[in-house]
């Protein structure tokens, strides 16, 4: 396995850490959550001898952790173009100044590249197709309901995203070249290609109380679109309809009844829209087959598509919009 294959698989392994409220339980992903910006990799590049900025805004430091733990301090300080003496990968645009200075930034991605953001914010590019790209992001929002502050998590945009301020080229041996053209998005009607543990690993990770109380405990992780997965789906998306809406559906009822399907008519989502509703359509998606792309409650052209090939076989309105008639289907 290739250097970069393997910062990029570690950079997935870190998917679902959350941020700290104090300096305790930093190597837990989940205890002593919240909004304090006190993280392991700021720790860690700190006892590297560096400023890791505790209690700061982690985003960049997060990816100098990334390339320190694969290529040793010296070899990630290289990697950013920067020494000891000047070091401050702890700053997005320092960063990109570093690379600029070098002839390493480009307006085109490459897989395993840093991706900066206008906002001063900073990504790891770890797949490209479709006209988007996918990143590892620390310090990050969560989706809808969070509180818990910043987090480690996958996202996208599409390559024209007017928030990209450009992209640091790195350097390794086993690096592919820019953006490999692949057909466009189709549904599949296969296996979830591991994408319903990702959505259980998402269920557990921001809603383990409704998990706890309707679905008798965390689900297993076994990419295994059963019943309790689909339960706890529809538990969650009951508890959001509550809180949204103001309606009172029992988030412990599996059915999804009539009370259920008027409160649809509001839960919509569509092409362009985020958040926790867009994210559960993804998971139960892909559970069925017709979804591959990331859970990452963004509903984009790979969403889009497997909507309408799911509505296509459920004989349902093809409209590419989840509205009443498709939840009703999706929960049936």
């Amino acid at each position: 396995m290739g250097s970069m294959q393997k910062l990029l698989d570690l950079a997935k392994s870190q998917t679902g850490y959350q941020e700290k409220n104090s300096a305790s339980y930093l190597d837990d992903f989940k205890k002593n959550a919240g909004y304090g910006n006190y993280t392991r990799y700021s720790r860690d590049v700190e006892r590297w001898g560096l400023n890791g900025c505790q209690a700061q805004p982690w985003c960049a430091t997060y990816q100098f952790w990334l390339e320190a733990q694969i290529f040793g301090v010296e070899g990630a300080l290289n990697n950013f173009h920067m020494t000891r003496r000047d070091y401050q990968g702890y700053n997005c645009f320092a960063i990109y100044d570093a690379f600029s200075k070098a002839g390493r930034v480009s307006s085109k991605p490459q897989r395993g590249c840093l991706v900066i953001f206008k906002h001063s914010h900073i990504g790891r590019v770890v797949q490209i197709g479709n006209g988007r790209i996918y990143t590892n992001e620390g310090n990050t929002s969560a989706l809808y309901g969070d509180r818990n502050g910043g987090t480690v998590k996958e996202k996208d945009y599409g390559l024209k995203d007017s928030s990209i301020k450009g992209y640091c080229i790195m350097d390794y041996e086993d690096k592919d070249t820019a953006a490999t053209p692949t057909k466009p998005a189709t549904a599949s009607r296969g296996m979830g290609h591991g994408k319903v543990e990702s959505f259980q690993k998402w269920l557990n990770i921001w809603y383990p109380q409704i998990l706890e109380t309707y679905c008798n405990g965390l689900l297993e992780e076994d990419n295994q679109y059963g019943k309790k997965t689909r339960n706890g789906a529809l538990a969650v998306w009951k508890d959001v309809c509550n809180r949204k809406y103001k309606y009172d559906l029992n988030p412990g009822n599996t059915n999804f009844g009539e009370k259920s399907m008027k409160a649809a008519q509001k839960a919509v989502t569509r092409s362009g829209d985020g958040g926790t509703f867009t994210a559960l359509a993804e998971g139960i998606l892909a559970g069925k087959g017709y979804y591959r792309g990331n859970i990452d409650a963004q509903f984009g052209e790979m969403m889009r598509a497997a909507v309408i090939s799911f509505q296509q076989d459920k004989g349902l309105k093809v409209d590419g919009v989840i509205g009443k008639e498709s939840w009703g289907a999706l929960f049936s």
